[in-house]
């Protein structure tokens, strides 16, 4: 079966090259309606689909802005059981036309990559949209190099022939000449690979929450177990064996637990307190979150960990649970520390005293998650930054 996708691709990617190239010329140029197409890569039921392209479509239709969105695979289970390379045979055949199609938009912005997981044929589709359209945004929210732990060289023979690219998100970069990025970090990695973009050309906008329309978690004061969580992709779960030691000192004086919502259960062989596994579901997150009493976030002081933009930091705090995090780049921007959430230290090097210092204040968590709250309120919902981003999109 590898081997049948193996030659499947091949003959897809050479294929759709083809196309690519000579198609331009084929095309008369017709005036653009009104209106913006997001090509998504993400299922419907993806928080990544729902809160960088779905929300903000809703919106702009909302304010008479005619929106589209198209994605790879819309089913989130077709999604999850697609292999690699028969998600990259659909994505080379389907991309193709979804650029064709955007002709009929002012307007295109591409969320992450044109084909998410594929590195081959340098970077054609993005060079093929950007000659047939002249108003393309590149929107992400990620380091997405660093995730892909580029750049790296290519040393086999197959991906040499067929132009496999090992920077290939950075030199995307330079292709495009308009951004949304989801903070000032990352604006800084643009503007380092593409130092030809002008300042105005790139619009920070957080990956912005909703749930100003959603009550707030009720904290209790005489609390007798303390919950612990955290929510994400299941790439992300090692995160959390950072936490099991901090996490089994904590349980010597106090009654904790452990929620996890992910893809897939969480478990570690020597964790001596009580974790709880829960599904994902768009429907579900919040009441999942609404159980936390503390949220929690560790990442690493690397370029990865860099990279990322709070997305976890706004759920928790959006909905009144106190945030406890990694001090990196924007973590340290949306918590101030002891007075809506907690930081710890760049190095992950003192979780247990933050932990510790937070579960002993939890007579406090009332005050400190409506702190937490009102602060994602006026910077992080999309209420809050609809108007910068109608002025800029439209």
């Amino acid at each position: 079966m590898r081997v049948y996708y193996n030659i499947a691709f091949t003959i897809t990617l050479l294929t759709y090259w083809f196309l690519t190239k000579i198609y331009p010329y084929f095309i008369r140029q017709t005036h653009r309606q009104s209106g913006i197409l997001y090509l998504e890569n993400f299922p419907i039921e993806n928080s990544g689909y729902q809160y960088r392209a779905y929300k903000w479509a809703e919106i702009l239709s909302q304010n008479g802005i005619k929106c589209e969105i198209k994605t790879i695979l819309p089913d989130k289970h077709d999604f999850d059981i697609c292999s690699p390379q028969r998600f990259l045979i659909i994505s080379m055949r389907k991309r193709f036309w979804q650029c064709l199609y955007a002709r009929r938009f002012k307007t295109v912005i591409v969320r992450r990559e044109l084909l998410q997981f594929n590195d081959y044929g340098n970077l054609f589709m993005e060079k093929f949209l950007l000659k047939i359209h002249p108003n393309v945004i590149l929107d992400f929210d990620d380091d997405i190099a660093s995730a892909k732990r580029q750049p790296h060289e290519i040393t086999n023979l197959y991906g040499k022939l067929f132009l496999e690219n090992g920077n290939k998100f950075n030199d995307s970069l330079r292709l495009y000449s308009k951004f949304i990025v989801g903070s000032e970090y990352l604006k800084s990695k643009v503007l380092y690979e593409n130092p030809d973009v002008s300042d105005n050309s790139i619009l920070v906008i957080p990956t912005c929450v909703d749930y100003d329309k959603y009550s707030a978690k009720e904290h209790q004061k005489d609390n007798d177990e303390i919950t612990l969580g955290w929510i994400g992709g299941n790439q992300n779960l090692n995160y959390l064996d950072k936490l099991i030691e901090p996490l089994n000192l904590l349980s010597k004086d106090h009654k904790i637990k452990l929620v996890v919502v992910a893809g897939k259960d969480y478990e570690h062989p020597n964790a001596r307190f009580k974790i709880e596994n829960k599904q994902w579901s768009l429907e579900g997150e919040k009441d999942l979150i609404r159980s936390f009493d503390i949220g929690l976030m560790p990442i690493e002081d690397n370029a990865i960990g860099r990279g990322k933009c709070g997305f976890k930091l706004l759920q928790y705090m959006g909905l009144g649970v106190i945030g406890i995090a990694t001090n990196v780049t924007i973590n340290g921007e949306i918590i101030t520390d002891g007075e809506n959430g907690f930081l710890v230290k760049s190095d992950n090097s003192n979780w247990y005293e933050v932990l510790k210092k937070a579960v002993d204040l939890n007579d406090k968590f009332v005050i400190m998650g409506q702190n937490a709250r009102n602060q994602i309120l006026s910077r992080y919902t999309f209420s809050s930054n609809i108007n910068k981003y109608l002025e800029w999109v439209s």
